[in-house]
C-alpha cells in the first residue's frame, strides 16, 4: 500500500538530508576553527607571560598590575587546556573512535605522540585545577603554582603543535585549496 499524501508531506526529501561527505566537511571546518582558537590562545599565553618578570614572588601577587597580568596568564592557560581537550575529543571522534572515559582519549593522545605519557596531561590538568579552583591558597603556594604554570607553558604549547600535526596526518582539516 503506497504511503498517504500526508505521510509524504512529512517525510524528509533526500535533497534536504546532508550526505556523509557534507557532514564530514562540516566537522573538518569545526576542527579548523578549534585549531585557530588554540593558536590564538597559545599566542595570548605567550604574550601574557612575556609581560611578567619570572620567577614570580609573593610580593608580585600584592602588586595590582602584576596580579592582573597573572590573572590573564592563568585564564589563558586554563582556557587553552579546556579548548585543547575539546578539540582532541572532537578529532578522536572524527576518526571513528569511541570513548567511554576521557582516559581513552588520553591513551590515543599518547599513542599518536601528542603527549609522551598520560601523566604529562594529568599533571597539566592538576596544575590548571589547582590554579583555577583553589581560592584559599597561601600566597607562597600561589606563587609556586604560577611558576609551575610558567615552567609548563612550553610543553603545553608543544602539545598543541603536535595535535595540529596529527590532524594534518589524518586529513582531519579542510583542504586549503578546496581539493581533496
Amino acid at each position: 500500500m503506497p504511503p498517504t499524501r500526508a505521510y509524504r508531506q512529512h517525510r524528509p526529501d533526500d535533497r534536504d538530508t546532508p550526505d556523509m561527505n557534507t557532514l564530514y566537511q562540516e566537522q573538518q571546518a569545526l576542527l579548523g576553527r578549534q585549531l585557530a582558537v588554540l593558536r590564538r590562545l597559545r599566542d595570548g599565553l605567550r604574550y601574557s607571560a612575556g609581560r611578567l618578570r619570572w620567577p614570580i614572588t609573593a610580593a608580585d601577587l600584592d602588586d595590582p598590575e602584576a596580579a592582573e597580568r597573572l590573572a590573564a596568564l592563568n585564564d589563558r592557560f586554563a582556557k587553552l587546556q579546556d579548548q585543547l581537550a575539546g578539540a582532541v575529543r572532537h578529532a578522536h571522534s572524527m576518526l571513528g573512535e569511541r570513548y567511554r572515559t576521557y582516559f581513552d582519549v588520553i591513551t590515543w593522545m599518547t599513542h599518536e605522540g601528542i603527549i609522551t605519557d598520560p601523566e604529562v596531561w594529568l599533571e597539566l590538568r592538576t596544575l590548571r585545577n589547582q590554579l583555577t579552583h583553589d581560592y584559599d591558597l597561601e600566597i607562597q603556594t600561589a606563587a609556586q603554582y604560577l611558576n609551575a604554570l610558567h615552567d609548563n607553558m612550553d610543553p603545553l604549547m608543544a602539545i598543541v603543535g603536535r595535535f595540529a600535526d596529527v590532524c594534518q596526518k589524518y586529513r582531519l582539516l579542510p583542504a586549503l585549496d578546496g581539493s581533496e
